[in-house]
Order: C-alpha cells, then sequence, then structure tokens
C-alpha cells in the first residue's frame, strides 16, 4: 500500500545540495523537506527573524508548489561559488562554457557530480541506468534522462540549470519552461506579469513596515495600503471570501492579504485612538491682551 503523504507530496525540483540547506526545525518551523517550507505568513515570519531569505519551489513542469526554499547566507555564498569555470568537471567540453552538461553514465562516473549536481538529477540518472541494465518493467515507460537547459539568456551564457529531459520540456529547465508556458502576447501582459510576480514581495514590505516600523504615522501608512489592497474601504464590510481558480500563488497571497487586512485594522484603531487622546488634552485657551 502506498503511503497518502507520500501520494499527494508535490513532485518538486530543487537545484540545492541537500547538506547546505539550513535546518528549519531549529527555527520552529515544520519542514516538507530539508530546508522546504509551506509558504505561509507564520512560516514567513519566522524566516525573516532568522535573517533568512527564501525563494519559491517549482514542480518540475514549472508549476508553484505553495512551497519555500530557505536561503541561509552560507548557502548563498556557496551558491555564488558554483560558477560555470567550477562547473568545468562535468561540461562535455571544458573549454565551453555553454557546452552540454555529462548525462548517463558519464555523469555517474565523475567524482565531481555528487558536490556540483543536483539531488534530483543524479536519481533520475541512476533510475534511468537502472533500465539500461535490467530493462524497462512491462506497463512503465522508459525513463528521460536530465540534461543542461538549452535556453541562452541575453549575456550569451547558457542556462546553467537542468531539464528533466521529457518530451514536453522541450530542452527547457523548469524556469524557462513557465516562461514559455506563459509568455505575454503583447507589452501590457508583460507588465501585468511582471506586477503579479511583484505582489508577494510587496507584501514582504507593508508586513514589515507593520511590525517593525517606529514611526506610528508609517505603521498607519502601511496598515492603510494593506487594508486598501485587502478591499476593506471606510463604510464596508470586510469579506473574507477569495475565489482562486488559476494559481496557488494567488491564494497564497490572498490568505496573507487576509491576515494581514485582520491584523491592520486592529493598528490603525489604536493608532488614531492614540491621536484622538492627545488632541482631547490640548485645552481651548483665548489670547488676552495685556495692554487693555
Amino acid at each position: 500500500m502506498f503511503d497518502n503523504a507520500e501520494v499527494d507530496k508535490p513532485d518538486i525540483q530543487v537545484n540545492t545540495p541537500i547538506n547546505i540547506r539550513p535546518d528549519l526545525n531549529a527555527y520552529g518551523i515544520e519542514e516538507t523537506d530539508r530546508g522546504i517550507c509551506e509558504d505561509t505568513f507564520e512560516n514567513r515570519q519566522a524566516l525573516r527573524s532568522a535573517r533568512l531569505n527564501w525563494i519559491p519551489v517549482y514542480s518540475e513542469n514549472g508549476v508553484p508548489t505553495g512551497l519555500i526554499q530557505a536561503l541561509s547566507p552560507e548557502m548563498q555564498t556557496a551558491q555564488r561559488r558554483l560558477s560555470l569555470t567550477e562547473k568545468e568537471a562535468i561540461l562535455v567540453d571544458p573549454n565551453n562554457h555553454n557546452s552540454d552538461y555529462l548525462t548517463g553514465v558519464d555523469l555517474l562516473v565523475e567524482e565531481a557530480a555528487d558536490m556540483i549536481v543536483p539531488p534530483w538529477v543524479l536519481g533520475a540518472t541512476k533510475l534511468w541506468r537502472k533500465q539500461q541494465t535490467e530493462g524497462v518493467p512491462e506497463g512503465k515507460k522508459s525513463l528521460p534522462l536530465p540534461s543542461r537547459c538549452k535556453a541562452i539568456k541575453d549575456d550569451g551564457i547558457r542556462c546553467q540549470l537542468w531539464t528533466g529531459g521529457r518530451p514536453q520540456d522541450e530542452g527547457f529547465c523548469r524556469v524557462h519552461l513557465g516562461s514559455l508556458r506563459n509568455k505575454p502576447t503583447d507589452s501590457v501582459e508583460r507588465a501585468r506579469q511582471r506586477l503579479t510576480q511583484a505582489a508577494p514581495a510587496a507584501v514582504d514590505v507593508l508586513e514589515q513596515l507593520l511590525d517593525s516600523a517606529e514611526s506610528e504615522p508609517v505603521k498607519l501608512k502601511a496598515a492603510t495600503e494593506i487594508l486598501d489592497r485587502a478591499g476593506v474601504r471606510a463604510g464596508f464590510d470586510f469579506n473574507t471570501e477569495v475565489t482562486i481558480d488559476v494559481r496557488p500563488a494567488a491564494s497564497i497571497i490572498a490568505e496573507r492579504l487576509q491576515r494581514l487586512g485582520q491584523n491592520a485594522t486592529e493598528a490603525k484603531e489604536l493608532i488614531e485612538s492614540r491621536t484622538t487622546e492627545n488632541e482631547e488634552k490640548i485645552i481651548d485657551a483665548e489670547v488676552v491682551d495685556n495692554d487693555k
């Protein structure tokens, strides 16, 4: 029998070696995998308090999974060090940085692959090798072989990520695959997509201002902006119903805005009550002319 948790677990694609990912349990965060957790307001707040950054986690076909990967300072330093020069050991032509990566048996026998190649690539290659030696089981399909993404960036350097090797991937990694499938048809649509992608970062800024700003006017402005984005207007009731029919990312943003809206309402009322109390302390007085 299969474990339901394993069946429902999203088929994520993470390129960071597991041995350098931070242990989120140390920060009171429940992990779905090493260094990976659900994208919730509480988890983001805990990561922010621990001074850890994060990035969204995608599935193999480029779809957001509702998970985020925590990035420790050590991890970010390690990622920067994994430059093309250090990846020469897994290039078919070490003198050509746009060369294909080693694949199949050649990749498995390369000692440097354990430190450079993502774990999921090595795992998929080992399963491919097993099918090559033992044959494809009856009723099963031949497994694809991961390879280097064929996308060329604007600077002329080939993408360093891996593609799963499936025919529908067309030789692209999950990042470029998602970009191609959601390719905008005009400049207006491109601008709309950029705004949508920037929405989570904008919510992060408002969260940080509401939590840590020292100036009450700044907090009031942040609270007002959050209420405005959440759909709360003066004289109107707050509608907690959210209809999601497109992407998990939209559901996440809506949930966070709903919680922020409730917190912002309390913060705004508190700040306005303090302002009212200060105004009541002002005593009306009449100017007296001593010359009369």
